[in-house]
């Protein structure tokens, strides 16, 4: 579904989202792991991803169809929740990203 660069900017996003806090618990690091599998992310895209700024990771996923906007709120969601502790910092970023990719306008 996803294309390989949409792939690694989704994956900056994430780990960005699970380090908005300044901790990433172990529950997020297993649903970052999970939602890779689902999205067939090989190694090599995880590590360009991990090394990608947040900021180009989005402007790569405003390009994205509806659809897959659609798709990746619900991975950020999964993430979010992953942990039992939404922390404010978190929102703030998910409502960022939601909001420059264009995803605030599809809900």
């Amino acid at each position: 579904m996803f294309t390989d660069q949409e792939k690694i900017a989704i994956v900056s996003l994430l780990i960005e989202l699970a380090n908005a806090d300044n901790i990433i618990a172990y529950e997020e690091m297993i649903t970052i792991n999970l939602i890779c599998q689902r999205l067939e992310v090989d190694h090599n895209s995880f590590v360009v991803g991990h090394g990608l700024k947040c900021e180009y990771a989005i402007e790569v996923l405003k390009t994205m169809s509806d659809e897959k906007k659609i798709e990746l709120a619900k991975l950020m969601v999964e993430l979010i929740d992953s942990d039992n502790n939404v922390d404010d910092t978190e929102i703030a970023l998910l409502n960022h990203a939601c909001r420059e990719i264009g995803i605030d306008q599809l809900l």
